[in-house]
């Protein structure tokens, strides 16, 4: 399969965000950015997630397009239910994808290099479906609240306060364009944060 087919499954120049589900004994979700430049595509895994472990040990994952602000916000912070994934068989290997997906693709690593934080992988394209096809307008609230998780999981490593106000200025946004299942997503989130907060200040009164 050719990087230049991922058009039709919604994974084009630049950083998609997308669902990796992994893990072949014990499916894992977790969104990250696929990065595809010059008909080449790469992903950046970090250290000390599962996402990290399962695709150092197995080097094949499945990228999953979604535009389900609740998938995103519940796959940053816990993993997903049994129930969201189903199984592609690979090469005698079942191979999870998410089951509601726009479209799926499993991906190959290759060139693989290892750094004290990070691992980094030209990955290639070896299996594609496009599950159905609904036209959808961008809605600023769902871009919005997968920002806001972005910048919460920074939060988390950092204990940095500016991310909060980031966070804040991308939720103002999705109370205001989004829709409920947006909403819904916002709410999940500010509720991880609450928790993440304990965490931090917790660990700034150790200091």
């Amino acid at each position: 399969m050719e990087v230049s087919e991922l058009d039709k499954y919604g994974i084009c120049d630049g950083i998609s965000e997308i669902i990796v589900t992994c893990g072949i004994e014990n499916p894992n979700a977790a969104p990250i950015g696929l990065i595809r430049k010059d008909n080449r595509i790469f992903i950046r895994l970090y250290k000390g997630s599962t996402t990290y472990e399962n695709v150092k040990l197995e080097k094949i994952f499945a990228a999953n397009v979604t535009c389900d602000p609740l998938l995103f916000v519940k796959s940053t912070f816990s993993n997903l239910e049994d129930e969201n994934f189903k199984y592609h068989p690979l090469n005698s290997q079942n191979i999870p994808l998410l089951k509601n997906s726009v479209s799926s693709v499993i991906f190959r690593c290759e060139e693989i290099k290892h750094t004290e934080q990070a691992m980094t992988a030209e990955i290639i394209p070896i299996y594609a479906v496009a599950n159905y096809h609904r036209p959808k307008a961008i809605n600023r609230g769902l871009t919005a609240v997968i920002e806001a998780a972005i910048h919460a999981t920074r939060y988390e490593l950092t204990g940095i306060d500016k991310f909060l106000d980031l966070i804040d200025q991308c939720l103002e946004t999705t109370y205001k364009c989004g829709g409920q299942r947006e909403k819904d997503a916002a709410e999940i989130l500010l509720n991880e944060i609450g928790e993440i907060k304990k965490l931090v200040s917790g660990g700034k009164d150790t200091e």
